[in-house]
């Protein structure tokens, strides 16, 4: 049992000092509140994933946007994300609410977005009001 416990200790030491579990961490004990996020974000959304791609290093969803609260004024718009366990993991057509901020010149979710899909995010939604039709645009959106 004492084994057990020191080895715990050490893996907790160990693992505490790498970036990843301390944001998973942040995550858990800091949690924004809608407001918080919105000010803290480039862009918040609600749109419907219309395609979804895996590359290298990012996974780039294209949406397409049926309500805007902050820095989105396209019909579709790009957003990369991170693979950890803390991103969002989009799916084509699901429909999510995005909190987005700007990495490497885009629009990005990860680790601690507020993101999340539609059906969970109804109380956000109710906290965040009517938001702003996208104007008619045959152009995608980007951060760049």
């Amino acid at each position: 049992m004492k084994i057990m416990v020191l080895l715990w200790l050490i893996s907790l030491a160990w693992f505490g000092t790498t970036s990843s579990v301390n944001a998973t961490m942040r995550c858990l004990v800091e949690p924004n509140s809608v407001k918080k996020a919105l000010k803290q974000s480039a862009a918040v959304f609600a749109g419907e994933v219309l395609e979804f791609k895996t590359g290298r290093h990012f996974m780039e969803a294209r949406f397409r946007v049926e309500r805007s609260w902050k820095g989105v004024e396209s019909e579709e718009v790009l957003v990369l994300a991170d693979s950890t366990a803390e991103s969002p993991h989009y799916r084509t057509g699901e429909k999510y609410l995005v909190f987005a901020g700007i990495q490497y010149g885009k629009l990005f979710t990860g680790n601690c977005s507020r993101t999340r899909r539609i059906a969970d995010a109804q109380e956000d939604l109710q906290q965040l009001g009517e938001g702003k039709a996208p104007k008619r645009s045959s152009s995608i959106q980007r951060a760049d």
